[in-house]
């Protein structure tokens, strides 16, 4: 796959910079109709070259195609994660887990928010976590509980699942408790 992936970014390269070049020579007046003709009698006038140029133009939309098709199908593969069952096959998707994983944090007392993304890959399931703790918490015992938490939990829920659960959290924010009274707190006097 590594070499069709070479070969469409060839493709693409050579095609980008033939367009590019010619909008340049066309922005600048260096190339004008006479000259373009003068380039298909020549393709035209060759026996096998015009083959070989209607060979690469139905290679080029065959790769497009098929690039088009390996996209939307990688796009729809990293939204969801899938297993198969006796009864067919299930799929999550990576958007409920990232909501089950922020409801599940939402309990405890040093954390203020968290936000998490999960990827799937090769190596197993990623969730990349941003914390906001508040400042009373311990952040070496919070972010090993909230570790433990969230693979716990998310190997429960994806059971279905082989692959290992991998899961990096990053402080990004330490918050101070507000003491007093906001004005959301205060009544206001009636008259």
């Amino acid at each position: 796959m590594r070499i069709f992936n070479k070969i469409i970014v060839f493709f693409y390269t050579l095609i980008f910079s033939l367009i590019g070049a010619c909008l340049i020579f066309i922005a600048l007046h260096l190339a004008g109709i006479y000259d373009l003709s003068l380039i298909f009698n020549h393709v035209l006038g060759y026996s096998n070259l015009h083959w070989v140029v209607f060979l690469s133009g139905v290679l080029l939309i065959l790769v497009s195609l098929s690039l088009a098709g390996i996209s939307y199908n990688k796009f729809q593969a990293e939204k969801t994660i899938g297993y198969a069952t006796g009864s067919g096959q299930v799929l999550v998707s990576l958007g409920a887990i990232e909501d089950f994983i922020r409801r599940l944090t939402q309990h405890l007392p040093d954390v203020k928010e968290l936000r998490s993304e999960v990827i799937v890959s090769r190596k197993g399931i990623e969730i990349e976590s941003r914390v906001v703790l508040w400042a009373t918490s311990s952040i070496p015992e919070i972010t090993e509980k909230i570790q433990n938490i969230i693979k716990g939990q998310v190997q429960e829920l994806l059971s279905g699942i082989e692959k290992p659960i991998l899961v990096n959290v990053h402080v990004v924010k330490i918050a101070q408790k507000e003491t007093g009274k906001s004005k959301k707190d205060e009544i206001p006097f009636l008259r």
